[in-house]
């Protein structure tokens, strides 16, 4: 009966979700925005999102909790497990929020507020701003998070984060946090979406850890040992064994002629170029995974996940072409960096 109920759910969902879909800023509505050149346009194209680009330093934010509100809008409607998926799907903004909390307490040197960047979205977690900056130590600080699942496992991390002040380790448990709760929930989708769901969330991990490992090759430098501790468990085609061939790469040639065919194809055109090209190159592939399940009109509960992830992108898209266009970046530079335009 769950099964069947489920099954019922997506039915209704598919062409919710499709009409949503058409009302997205992707395609021609993206390559508009993209053209329009100039901030002023792309303030216009933003008011019917509900995003009033009067203030330049909460865009950002209210284009993540449009983003929110709309997932969790689907989310009501879906059935108990599906919802329980789009729940820890969003969690990442909580832990977002844990980062920036993290950075401004252990390292206070901050040009812009607080209270600009932490996302306060109904079904999120609320973070009390004035207390946490007020908090003179890390006994403070932790009484002073919300309730949250999580929260018990946060006191070791920030007790370690205060001795080390290594908060690139203290993001990367936070990020094994996140994915580990999303995995559980994608393993517990209904059977109709199960597999869909662990293949997506499975995916975002083995490019989680390339975008990794290709950081450190060209910025980062760690040694294999420290990269290790930094990467995440549970992804598709990059296995703990397959992650440790990785981990001594000299350069980005080397790097990408290491891995599995289905990756060492998406930034191989890109070794010599800006490191965004690779990293965009891989997240096109996950976008390009996500847009055909949705669009599989054979399989409509496939719609109903894969929707969380394209929603997902087009957020990071909206975000990119506003800063680029404030910046005076041209069109064609701005086009660099759009994921999902060459197949939606």
């Amino acid at each position: 009966m769950p099964h069947m109920l489920a099954n019922l759910n997506a039915d209704f969902l598919f062409p919710k979700l499709h009409g949503m879909w058409a009302r997205s800023m992707v395609g021609e509505s993206l390559q508009r925005l993209i053209q329009s050149g100039r901030e002023d346009a792309v303030a216009r194209a933003l008011t019917p999102l509900g995003i009033d680009a009067s203030r330049r330093e909460e865009v950002q934010k209210q284009i993540v909790c449009a983003h929110i509100a709309e997932l969790s809008s689907v989310q009501r409607l879906a059935d108990p497990r599906t919802a329980r998926f789009y729940s820890a799907f969003l969690e990442r903004h909580f832990f977002e929020n844990l980062k920036t909390v993290l950075h401004y307490h252990y390292f206070p040197e901050h040009g812009v507020s607080i209270q600009f960047l932490l996302i306060d979205a109904p079904g999120l977690p609320h973070f009390d701003a004035e207390a946490l900056l007020a908090a003179r130590n890390t006994h403070q600080l932790f009484t002073h998070l919300p309730p949250h699942p999580c929260r018990e496992a946060l006191l070791p991390l920030l007790v370690e984060l205060e001795d080390t002040r290594d908060i690139l380790a203290a993001e990367s448990r936070l990020d094994r946090m996140f994915y580990a709760e999303l995995l559980g929930a994608a393993g517990r989708l209904p059977l109709s979406t199960r597999q869909i769901g662990r293949e997506l969330v499975r995916t975002e991990v083995d490019i989680t850890n390339l975008v990794m490992i290709l950081r450190n090759v060209v910025m980062y430098r760690l040694a294999a040992d420290t990269l290790r501790g930094l990467c995440l468990d549970g992804g598709l085609h990059l296995s703990p064994k397959a992650l440790e061939k990785l981990y001594g790469a000299k350069g980005v040639p080397a790097l990408v002629a290491s891995l599995p065919r289905v990756y060492r194809r998406l930034p191989e055109p890109f070794v010599e170029g800006e490191l965004y090209l690779s990293e965009n190159a891989l997240w096109n592939h996950l976008h390009r995974l996500a847009y055909g399940l949705f669009t599989d009109y054979n399989r409509p509960a496939a719609s109903v996940v894969a929707f969380a992830y394209l929603k997902r992108f087009e957020m990071l898209n909206i975000g990119r072409v506003f800063e680029g266009t404030h910046f005076g970046l041209g069109a064609a530079d701005i086009q660099k960096m759009m994921i999902g335009t060459g197949h939606v």
